[in-house]
């Protein structure tokens, strides 16, 4: 896995990401020797450094009138995201008061980028109810990097069950027992160089784009979702059948 990429998914900077992935082996360095091994201007060097220090992710002291710095550990990370679930979960109800009630009507809503697509996937597998999706699970992988596997975790925390038709891939998880005792899954060739993963829940349809700008729509409309399962009946009819 990119660990610049998740550090950037966290909300860390390009150069705050580079930056601190650089300092973690060094222990504590001057700006002298960092300098020397990130290609980038001190200026902005001490910049970033100030930055990971007002997240917590970087520490310094001084000796003889010169700071010395050191990247702090990679728990302090996981420690913030927990402490953020927290503060958010903690406003969650009245947030959810604050939403009008739109359950009962038909609606569209669109989302661009990847974090357009986590807030797609977070409203799929928000409550347990059975899922089918359908799509090119290897393109996911390729254009998600990390999110494919994020949700399936969700999805196995929550016990949400599924049934799949992807095309043919292969994964540790995928033979897990946790996995297998929640998820009926078939391999369909022709889904390889299929532009969108399609999943339907319950009144909801939402897909994603995996080609060119990445797209998500989530379609609420119990007709809408009738045809997507037709559609994914299909598939699955046709499909070949993988003994997980």
């Amino acid at each position: 896995m990119n660990i610049r990429f998740v550090l950037k998914e966290y909300g860390l900077s390009e150069k705050e990401a580079e930056i601190y992935v650089a300092l973690l082996p060094l222990g504590s360095i001057n700006l002298q020797e960092i300098a020397k091994r990130v290609d980038n201007p001190r200026t902005t060097i001490y910049n970033t450094l100030n930055y990971l220090i007002s997240k917590g992710l970087v520490s310094f002291i001084v000796k003889e009138n010169v700071r010395y710095y050191e990247a702090s550990d990679p728990e302090v990370i996981r420690d913030k995201i927990q402490e953020k679930k927290r503060l958010l979960e903690s406003i969650l109800p009245e947030l959810r008061a604050l939403k009008l009630d739109t359950k009962k009507s038909s609606s569209v809503e669109i989302f661009q980028g990847s974090k357009g697509l986590y807030t797609v996937l977070s409203d799929i597998f928000e409550k347990k109810q059975q899922t089918y999706y359908f799509g090119s699970y290897s393109l996911s992988k390729e254009i998600l990097k990390h999110q494919p596997e994020h949700f399936r975790s969700i999805r196995l925390e929550r016990k949400i069950p599924a049934k799949v038709v992807i095309d043919s891939f292969d994964e540790p998880t995928f033979h897990k027992k946790e996995y297998k005792n929640i998820t009926e899954m078939r391999f369909h060739s022709s889904l390889k160089d299929f532009p969108c993963m399609v999943f339907i829940y319950g009144e909801k349809v939402a897909l994603y784009t995996l080609k060119k700008d990445l797209v998500g729509v989530i379609i609420s409309n119990g007709e809408v979702a009738k045809a997507m399962r037709f559609v994914f009946d299909l598939y699955w009819s046709t499909g070949k059948k993988v003994s997980l």
